[in-house]
């Protein structure tokens, strides 16, 4: 049966269905769970601040005055609901200049689906802009940004501060041990990634239909890793332990020697060999099962690697969303073929 239900700690939920776009078919949005939920701002506007910083470790987001309103919203979301019968906590959040990122904790089952608290704070923020800039001749006051001034003209016509999706925005649910941390330091790190990115920005553009010795790649890295000599990372399971070591020792230091290690990094051995080579400085290329989304950015400590050009992230999948959080045998095994067919290709060339 493909879509049989099955009972989580968070409620219950059918497989990942990838056409409603991060909604999960089944799944109880009333019941106990955790979401990290993302907004965006219509055109990717600077509506609530800036990026300031010297580096990546100093990096923060100076929120304007409208900023620091909608930053108050959020926080208070869950005070503002409890009234209404909402048991919520707000885990973290962090308000980016063209987007904001929270994770809310649901305590007890809710009256009505989150979704339902997310579009009133998505209302409440709209209603605030409104109020705030969208009268009579304010747009001409000196004291307005002037990103401000030119939003008002968008907001004119869409009459919403935030981007269109068909869902309305973007979530992911806290299902497996180890989420719940992963969630809030992506949040939290999300004014140094975007000072990495700004940095060099060629090398986190999603760049599609990449054709390649018969494959054709969605990337976002440095390409030019492909016209390197290339070492295929494929720990087998049929490996002893000693026979593992080995294999990866070797791996490492083939790649100190300037050959570019490949691979999908997908069992815990490879993993390992995924972390020596970023810990050292040394240049790979990822094979990754899903798609890129059109602003997708490396996570954790895979993004020093990528600004230094020193990572590539390639492909396959036609999809542009990435929603899956597991991966297939057949997916995995197809992902390894690929690593060992450019690496065959990079010696022979």
């Amino acid at each position: 049966m493909p879509n049989k239900p099955e009972h989580t700690e968070q409620g219950w939920r059918y497989p990942v269905d990838s056409s409603r776009h991060h909604r999960e078919n089944g799944w109880d949005y009333c019941g106990h769970a955790i979401y990290h939920i993302t907004l965006v701002v219509a055109e990717r506007q600077h509506l609530f601040g800036e990026l300031i910083g010297s580096s990546a470790d100093t990096a923060q987001i100076e929120l304007n005055s409208f900023g620091l309103q909608v930053h108050r919203l959020l926080r208070d979301t869950p005070k503002y609901y409890q009234p209404k019968g909402y048991a919520l906590k707000m885990l973290a959040f962090k308000i980016m200049p063209d987007h904001l990122h929270f994770v809310i904790q649901v305590l007890d089952r809710l009256p009505k689906p989150i979704g339902t608290v997310v579009r009133g704070f998505k209302s409440a923020c709209t209603s605030l802009f409104k109020r705030t800039y969208f009268s009579g001749d304010d747009t001409n006051n000196s004291q307005i940004p002037s990103v401000i001034v030119h939003f008002v003209r968008i907001f004119a016509d869409t009459g919403s501060i935030w981007e269109k999706t068909p869902t309305g925005y973007h979530e992911r649910i806290l299902h497996a041990q180890g989420q719940l941390h992963n969630m809030i330091s992506y949040v939290k790190d999300n004014p140094r990634r975007l000072w990495l990115k700004k940095k060099r920005p060629e090398y986190f553009a999603v760049q599609r239909n990449v054709q390649w010795n018969g494959h054709c790649f969605s990337a976002v890295g440095n390409l030019w890793l492909l016209d390197s000599n290339l070492c295929a990372v494929h720990v087998r399971s049929l490996f002893t332990e000693d026979e593992a070591r080995n294999y990866m020792n070797g791996c490492i230091i083939t790649a100190r020697k300037g050959v570019v290690l490949i691979g999908a990094f997908i069992n815990p051995k490879e993993k390992q060999v995924l972390e020596v080579a970023i810990n050292e400085g040394l240049p790979v290329v990822y094979l990754l099962p899903y798609g890129f989304s059109e602003y997708y950015k490396p996570i954790g400590n895979l993004m020093e690697p990528c600004a230094q050009g020193k990572m590539l992230f390639l492909t396959e999948a036609s999809n542009e969303i990435a929603t899956r959080k597991s991966i297939t045998r057949e997916e995995c095994s197809h992902l390894n073929a690929i690593a060992e067919e450019l690496m065959q290709i990079s010696m022979t060339n």
